[in-house]
């Protein structure tokens, strides 16, 4: 079966159809760094991570390419806060240093986030302050080619050269007037106008040019890296839906002006979140980071809470939801610690095969091969979950246990789940040994004993379950 992508280019659920057979380029764009990442963030890095890893797994040899934005207005306004405010470290510096600082902050503030949640690195994360010489190279081809122009120590990308304005976000020139950012410049020849190259203020950040120094606008950056190191032509564009106008309009425009060529074949948009209802604002008292989530679950269960719902569909944050998504996940759990038991001491290997089994997995992957739709995936281990405690009821081999297990955490890990326990700060020889002191108070019939050992247990976070022979026991998330 083929993979299908509903592509916001064209509005319509295609085949996907690399440019070079085998091979997926895909480029996403980043976060600018200038704030702790909040669950939007997590969101998108989470989806483009488990659409890179269905791909791969479906035999593509994936490129992976996330910017990281460390120069632009909001990181420039952030420092010139902290230089002003005498709690902040910051306070009293130079803005070009802060801004530099506050950017190296907020970068290992992500990559921490992003390493808690279990999201790999893409294979390459450029940053724009790396790569001025490539943007100077592009600006300058948009002003030979007469696509752009200087004004002022600006340089302006001139929408109306570019018949094809408003292809992406499906409006024409004159709708996205109204959806522009505030911008009255005089410098412009036309509203719809954009910045490719800002002239420098006073401590700013800036870097020499053609045009005097400056900075680059926000939306060159992603041209000028995405074509820098995956070609003029790729195959996935993605991010976030706020993006599609102005920001990847933008791109369109702009880069296959530079080069003359279609720019990204598909082009993937998630959904926005919400926190009960309300767009998350700080100034409204529910802005939720990721480290606030984490504090409370494992990362598992905020990925449970992300699949139940489409990856281009808004979904709506509630500290209730997260519960269920707790007890959701816990049913993987539970099955893996009965899968354990039976199969201590057993040194079988797995099946190669198994008929009812391998009917998940098919379940699975038409899920993900009609526009990665996780609610259905998600759904088919479910199902085998279900399917995996009837077979443990009826004894199967051992052989049949572990591929069970095996498919469950194959299929899993593409989704992103690792099937870990969150830690409780004991390990397991000291919880093991509470276990053996609560057996021997019961042998010894000190009941009041056994029962203190179970609450304390408890209160930990370990579950014991008893049975004719033995006690297990397993950490609660």
């Amino acid at each position: 079966m083929p993979i299908l992508i509903h592509n916001t280019l064209t509005r319509k659920l295609e085949e996907f159809r690399p440019i070079r057979a085998g091979e997926a380029r895909m480029y996403v764009c980043g976060v600018t760094v200038y704030d702790e990442c909040h669950l939007g963030h997590a969101r998108s890095a989470f989806i483009f991570d488990f659409i890179r890893n269905y791909l791969g797994y479906r035999g593509y040899k994936v490129t992976f390419i996330k910017n990281i934005t460390d120069v632009d207005d909001k990181i420039i306004n952030r420092a010139r806060t902290e230089i002003a405010d005498k709690k902040s470290q910051l306070f009293g510096k130079d803005l070009n240093c802060a801004v530099k600082e506050v950017a190296h902050r907020y970068t290992e503030s992500f990559y921490g986030d992003m390493g808690s949640l279990g999201i790999a690195k893409a294979d390459k994360e450029p940053k724009a302050t790396e790569h001025i010489k490539d943007i100077i190279k592009m600006i300058t081809a948009l002003i030979d080619k007469g696509c752009a122009y200087a004004s002022g120590g600006d340089v302006y990308f001139d929408v109306r050269k570019f018949d094809g304005y408003g292809k992406l976000s499906n409006q024409d020139k004159d709708q996205m007037l109204e959806g522009t950012r505030a911008d009255t410049s005089e410098k412009k020849r036309d509203a719809l106008d954009f910045a490719l190259w800002k002239s420098a203020k006073a401590n700013e950040p800036e870097w020499d040019s053609p045009w005097g120094k400056g900075r680059p606008g926000w939306h060159i950056e992603c041209s000028a890296m995405s074509t820098r190191y995956l070609g003029d032509n790729f195959d996935i564009h993605g991010g976030g839906r706020d993006l599609i106008f102005p920001h990847h309009e933008n791109e369109v425009a702009q880069s296959e002006c530079a080069t003359g060529k279609p720019f990204a074949n598909y082009w993937i948009h998630n959904g926005l979140l919400t926190i009960n209802g309300e767009k998350m604002s700080k100034s409204l008292g529910n802005y939720v980071s990721i480290k606030d989530v984490l504090a409370r679950y494992p990362s598992d269960v905020l990925k449970i809470f992300f699949l139940g719902a489409h990856y281009s569909h808004p979904i709506d944050f509630t500290w209730e939801k997260m519960d269920v998504a707790k007890s959701a996940y816990e049913r993987f759990l539970v099955l893996f610690d009965k899968a354990e038991r039976r199969l201590a001491g057993k040194k079988a290997a797995a099946a190669k095969s198994h008929k009812e089994i391998d009917g998940f997995r098919a379940a699975f992957e038409a899920g993900m091969d009609d526009n990665f739709n996780t609610p259905a995936a998600l759904g088919a281990l479910f199902d085998l979950v279900n399917a995996g405690n009837k077979i443990l009821d009826r004894n199967e081999d051992a052989s049949v246990i572990k591929y069970l297990e095996s498919t469950l955490r194959e299929l899993g890990g593409i989704l992103g789940l690792s099937f870990k326990n969150a830690s409780n700060g004991m390990s397991d020889n000291e919880i093991q040994e509470l276990v053996d002191a609560r057996i021997d108070a019961k042998k010894k019939k000190d009941f009041k004993e056994s029962d203190r050992i179970r609450e304390e247990l408890g209160r930990k976070g370990i579950i014991l379950e008893d049975d004719k022979e033995k006690t297990y026991w397993r950490r609660k998330i």
